[in-house]
């Protein structure tokens, strides 16, 4: 219990720095220097993940020293880019495409390794005996599932409050709180699919243009966990890279 908690505070934070630093950069966000601190945030919430990892997996003190190298090294070389490049970074941005999707990803990517790292802090390392069993234990906890979705609710929240109401997007909010993947008992695989088809149906009444082939082929990953977990799971980090891609082009072009 006294881990659990930890943990769970320790998720708690990690989903405030991610929310801000994503506001930040929906609506904040003035310059290349700010762009560059985003892309500071998240790299270094990478490098962060990655070196919990390597410990958990053998937790020794040359598996922690590696760790504090991989981290120290990373962020010196990435202050010295800061240093070096100040007077470009200073320019006024025009957020491309490009920087949409590559913050994206790299949000998606911070919530694939928090999933693992706090999966295997949880479970321990029996889960992770291969790659196949570490990616279901990662893309199948609620490590992963339920901090992407406090993610995904706030960035919503905080533009229904601006008065930009994104009733396509809401669905999949929904879809990601009942996952049919979450847990192994037939009553909630069963309702969750149930009520997965039905947000999705929603989706593709609310939605227009991409985004209703999106709630279609997320309807069909949704009826194939009967079978198997792994096409549901793709198309979840894919719909969610595309969640936040949608969220920074809009917030811009509206503003």
């Amino acid at each position: 219990m006294n881990l659990l908690f930890l943990l769970s505070l320790i998720a708690s934070v990690m989903v405030f720095a991610i929310v801000y630093t994503l506001y930040f950069m929906m609506y904040k966000i003035k310059s290349n220097v700010g762009l560059f601190f985003v892309y500071f945030v998240f790299i270094m919430m990478i490098s962060m993940f990655v070196g919990a990892l390597i410990y958990l997996f053998s937790p020794t003190d040359v598996s922690l020293a590696e760790a504090i190298i991989i981290n120290n090294g990373l962020m010196l070389f990435l202050l010295a880019y800061l240093f070096l490049n100040g007077k470009k970074l200073a320019k006024r941005l025009t957020l491309s495409p490009f920087h949409s999707l590559s913050v994206s990803t790299l949000t998606v990517i911070n919530e694939i390794l928090m999933g693992a790292t706090f999966s295997l802090a949880s479970f321990g390392i029996t889960y992770f005996s291969s790659f196949y069993s570490s990616f279901l234990t990662t893309l199948n906890s609620y490590w992963f599932f339920y901090p992407m979705m406090a993610e995904m609710l706030s960035l919503y929240l905080i533009d229904y409050v601006k008065g930009k109401v994104r009733k396509e997007l809401f669905p999949i909010i929904g879809i990601t709180t009942f996952p049919p993947t979450l847990f192994n008992f037939s009553q909630w695989v069963y309702s969750s699919i149930i009520i997965d088809l039905s947000l999705s149906l929603l989706g593709i009444i609310n939605s227009k243009g991409v985004w209703r082939y999106i709630y279609l082929i997320t309807a069909i990953s949704v009826i194939s966990t009967i079978i198997t977990p792994v096409f549901f799971d793709l198309v979840i980090v894919a719909v969610m890279i595309l969640f936040y891609f949608y969220l920074f082009n809009w917030s811009k072009t509206s503003q």
